[in-house]
């Protein structure tokens, strides 16, 4: 856990709200029909891409762990984004108590995913 680079994770982590503060300030639905389903999409690949490319590009030693962590680094991000919202925002909606649950499992394991494509990458470049 030592050798995980934890500025790189929290940075990871909170590149990921891009997406979501895109949405919220209404970005998406400004693009008119290109804005819903595909630019979130688009936004939420190219962010994938970016996390699997600063991880191989950077030589991180442990790919899988770091992107893991970042994904739930960013699943906390994400629902402290959504509580915050609802202070300000009549329209942000609740999050229901499994849905924390599901939201830190669901980002951990994209994470892991795009962790282990890292991973395979890295082991092609070397």
């Amino acid at each position: 856990m030592r050798q995980l680079r934890w500025p790189l994770i929290v940075l990871l982590a909170l590149t990921g709200l891009i997406r979501p503060v895109l949405s919220v300030a209404g970005v998406f639905d400004d693009l008119g029909a290109f804005g819903h389903p595909w630019a979130p999409l688009l936004a939420t690949g190219l962010l994938a891409l970016a996390w699997i490319a600063v991880v191989v590009l950077g030589r991180v030693r442990a790919p899988v762990l770091t992107l893991t962590f970042a994904g739930l680094g960013y699943g906390l991000a994400a629902i402290a984004l959504n509580l915050v919202l609802h202070l300000f925002l009549d329209s942000a909606e609740r999050i229901p108590a499994p849905g924390y649950v599901a939201i830190l499992l669901w980002n951990a394991l994209q994470g892991a995913v795009l962790g282990a494509i890292a991973l395979g990458l890295q082991r092609i470049l070397r």
